[in-house]
């Protein structure tokens, strides 16, 4: 519902304090900005995103109006999308190493970790991101590694469509979520574990080609394949993380962002992972 622009602020009196001369603009798309409905939900996620403050998710500084335009002002990061990474691996055959894998789950997870710890507005309300997927995760050319686009985010009591509306990216939905029931930060936890599993075992978890319906019923039967017959060098315990991550029953998989952090910790401190920066390198040709 928007359009993303690099750009470079030539009036400094108008930044924010700490906003960067390089910057994006991320504007309502003309279409929809007589749209009440996603005026609110652009406005909503701009309120939301300037209180979020985490080395993995992207910053947003400012939400403004020029003339029947609505933007706002966010961090530049310089790099590719996890999605393009991922995508370009699986073209050429190549899988991407399991340390690298692990590093960037655990950076996502922190950054879940963070925003399902936030409490926003009075009522000490709750977010649930609802659409974690690798378009929303960014591989910046330094090393940095960022959750953006809270555009579907659900805040309990503040922001979030209509009960059991489908919102957010179908092949990275838990299971409840595209049934249309409530979710909770163990929906997003999910969407981790589809992403962990597809970079480990260099495929698609639910591939799109029979169609929405098709594959709406694949993501809700929760059928994944077990790593070790993807990836047979793969550690026992990885393989154990990432089936915890994925059962249809969330009472069943990890059940906070942190609990599923530490055992990304374990089996990196088991297999002799960095969880560093250094797990890039074989993405950013270091």
């Amino acid at each position: 519902m928007a359009e993303v622009y690099q750009a470079r602020a030539l009036v400094t009196t108008q930044r924010s304090p700490g906003e960067p001369e390089e910057i994006v603009l991320k504007r309502l798309h003309p279409s929809f900005r007589n749209d009440a409905s996603y005026v609110k939900a652009f406005v909503d996620e701009a309120k939301l995103t300037v209180r979020l403050r985490h080395p993995n998710i992207v910053r947003t500084y400012r939400l403004f109006k020029a003339g029947p335009d609505y933007l706002m002002v966010q961090e530049l990061v310089s790099g590719r999308t996890l999605s393009f990474m991922q995508g370009l691996l699986i073209k050429v055959g190549t899988a991407m190493p399991p340390e690298t894998a692990c590093y960037i789950a655990w950076c996502v997870l922190k950054a879940l970790d963070y925003i399902h710890r936030a409490k926003v507005a009075e009522s000490g309300a709750t977010i649930v991101h609802r659409d974690v997927n690798p378009t929303n995760i960014l591989l910046g050319v330094k090393g940095d590694v960022k959750l953006t686009d809270f555009g579907v985010a659900e805040v309990e009591g503040l922001m979030g469509g209509e009960a059991g509306a489908l919102r957010g990216t179908l092949a990275y939905m838990s299971p409840e979520q595209v049934l249309g029931l409530a979710v909770d930060a163990r929906s997003d936890l999910y969407s981790v574990g589809v992403i962990l599993w597809e970079l480990l075992a260099n495929r698609r978890l639910f591939a799109v080609e029979g169609g929405d319906s098709d594959l709406m019923h694949r993501v809700r039967d929760a059928r994944v394949p077990l790593l070790s017959a993807m990836a047979v060098e793969l550690p026992d315990y990885a393989v154990q993380v990432v089936r915890k991550a994925l059962f249809a029953d969330k009472s069943r998989r990890f059940q906070t962002a942190a609990e599923f952090i530490k055992a990304l910790e374990v089996l990196a401190q088991r297999a002799g992972w960095p969880l560093t920066v250094d797990a890039l390198r074989p993405l950013l040709g270091g």
